[in-house]
């Protein structure tokens, strides 16, 4: 009797199982078909225009707290290609420069700045 109950138990089971298993397969099913009917192949597709795109500028204003125009050269534009480059004053890292006392006396005896550690 008891075999009998457990048999029944277990088939009442998977004919749930197959019941649920079936409403999944059917409705991945139609998700599948509709992705697969919503690309039309023979549909010819747009050309796009990178000239078509228009690019909006927004203008930020700066309030500095003070007018910079007085801290700049007459006719400065800071837009404008330099016309004599050589008339540009720059620090040289390789410009050699004199100190004006003996800096021996603040290092150490023997001290060799291009001798590793």
């Amino acid at each position: 009797m008891q075999v009998k109950e457990k048999l029944k138990t277990r088939s009442v089971n998977l004919h749930v199982m197959n019941k649920k298993n079936l409403k999944v397969s059917i409705v991945l099913g139609l998700l599948l078909a509709n992705n697969i009917w919503a690309i039309d192949p023979k549909k010819d597709k747009e050309e796009f225009d990178i000239n078509s795109i228009t690019e909006v500028e927004e203008e930020i204003e700066f309030d500095l707290g003070f007018d910079t125009a007085d801290y700049l050269p007459e006719g400065f534009d800071a837009y404008a290609f330099p016309t004599d480059v050589e008339s540009m004053n720059f620090i040289d890292p390789r410009d050699d420069f004199e100190v004006d006392f003996d800096t021996k006396k603040y290092l150490p005896e023997g001290f060799d700045p291009y001798e590793g550690k």
